[in-house]
C-alpha cells in the first residue's frame, strides 16, 4: 500500500508540477526542480506519488481535466485535484466525484483511449469513443439514450419500431429519423454530424419541432441556439477504425484531439501549434504519431514523464 508524504512536502511537489503545467520548464527551472528533488528522499517519494496521481488524471472526466490545465490562471484548481487525490485516495475520489458527475454509474462507458461496440435490444448500434459515459432508457414511449460525456456513433435499428429514437446531452435533444449520425458533448455545446438520412435538433431553452440536419451537415448548438450549419464527412468518425484523419489542419488541433486518447497531460506550445499538417493518424499508437510528426515538422516532442509531454518548436 503507498503511503502519502507529508502535506507540505507533497504541496511543494505539486506545486512545482501545477508550475510546469502552463510551460514547459526552461533549463533554470529544471536545474532547481532536481536540487529540490535530490536534495531529501522525501522529495523523491512525494514526487513519484504526483506522478501516480498524474496517471490518474487520464481518467476524470476530460472535460474537467483540459479547464484545470487550458490557462496559468487556473492552475490552482490542477493543485487543489492532486490535494483531494492525495487526501481521499483515488478510489474514494472517483466514488465521489465521478457520482456528481454521472459517468461512474452509466450503464455503458470508456476509458481513455479505449473505444467500445454495443447493440441494443431494438437492432441499433452505437459506438462510444474514447472517455464516454452513457445511459440506455427505453420504455413503451420512446427510445432515449443520455450521452453522459464523450462521443459516439449511432446507427439506428429498424424503421418499423414506432417508439421515437432520442439522444439527451447537456443543451438539448436530437431525434433520428431512421439514420446514422454522430453526437459529441463538449464544454457547453453538443456537436452533431449526420452521415444517413436526416435528425432534428433542439436546444433544451427552445420550443417547437427543431432544425432538420439532412446527411453531410453538421451543427453545433449550445441550450439556447443553433450554430451555422457545416459540412460533415465520413473522415469525421474515422475513430470508430481507430484514426484520425485531417487535411490542412492546425497542429494544436491534432494535438488537442490525440490527447483525448492517451492518459496524463499533452502540452502543444502556440508557436508550434499554428504549424499546418495533414495525415491519417493512429489513435491506439500516439507515442509513434508524435514521433512521426516531430520527424516531419520543425518541432521537438519532449517528455518530462510518460505522462507528462510537451511540443515546441526547434529553434
Amino acid at each position: 500500500m503507498a503511503i502519502t508524504p507529508d502535506r507540505k512536502v507533497f504541496e511543494a511537489a505539486a506545486s512545482w508540477y501545477v508550475q510546469f503545467q502552463a510551460d514547459p520548464p526552461s533549463p533554470a527551472e529544471r536545474q532547481a526542480w532536481e536540487r529540490w528533488l535530490n536534495s531529501d528522499p522525501a522529495h523523491q517519494s512525494a514526487w513519484n506519488h504526483v506522478e501516480q496521481l498524474q496517471r490518474n488524471l487520464g481518467t476524470l472526466p476530460q472535460d474537467l481535466t483540459r479547464r484545470a490545465l487550458s490557462a496559468t490562471q487556473q492552475r490552482r484548481h490542477v493543485l487543489k485535484l492532486l490535494l483531494i487525490l492525495a487526501g481521499t485516495g483515488y478510489a474514494g475520489w472517483t466514488l465521489k466525484e465521478h457520482t456528481a458527475v454521472g459517468d461512474f454509474w452509466a450503464d455503458y462507458r470508456t476509458q481513455v483511449g479505449q473505444r467500445r461496440t454495443v447493440e441494443l435490444a431494438d437492432g441499433s448500434q452505437i459506438h462510444l469513443n474514447t472517455d464516454t459515459a452513457i445511459d440506455v432508457l427505453f420504455n413503451d414511449q420512446q427510445r432515449l439514450i443520455r450521452l453522459r460525456s464523450g462521443e459516439l456513433l449511432i446507427r439506428t435499428g429498424k424503421r418499423g419500431d414506432p417508439r421515437p429514437f432520442f439522444v439527451e446531452t447537456h443543451q438539448g435533444r436530437i431525434q433520428a429519423l431512421g439514420t446514422r449520425f454522430s453526437v459529441r458533448q463538449l464544454s457547453g455545446m453538443t456537436r452533431v454530424g449526420v452521415l444517413e438520412d436526416r435528425v432534428t435538433v433542439l436546444p433544451s431553452e427552445q420550443s417547437g419541432s427543431g432544425q432538420l440536419l439532412k446527411a453531410g451537415e453538421g451543427v453545433d448548438f449550445d441550450t439556447q441556439r443553433l450554430g451555422a450549419i457545416h459540412g460533415y464527412r465520413a473522415s469525421d468518425v474515422a475513430w470508430v477504425d481507430g484514426q484520425l484523419i485531417v487535411l490542412d489542419a492546425r497542429l494544436g488541433t491534432v494535438i488537442e484531439e490525440l490527447g483525448r486518447y492517451r492518459a496524463g497531460v499533452l502540452l502543444c506550445d502556440e508557436a508550434a501549434a499554428r504549424l499546418r499538417v495533414s495525415g491519417t493518424f493512429r489513435l491506439d499508437s500516439t507515442e509513434a504519431v508524435l514521433a512521426n510528426l516531430q520527424a516531419a515538422l520543425p518541432i521537438s516532442v519532449r517528455y518530462f514523464t510518460r505522462y507528462w509531454v510537451s511540443i515546441t518548436p526547434t529553434a
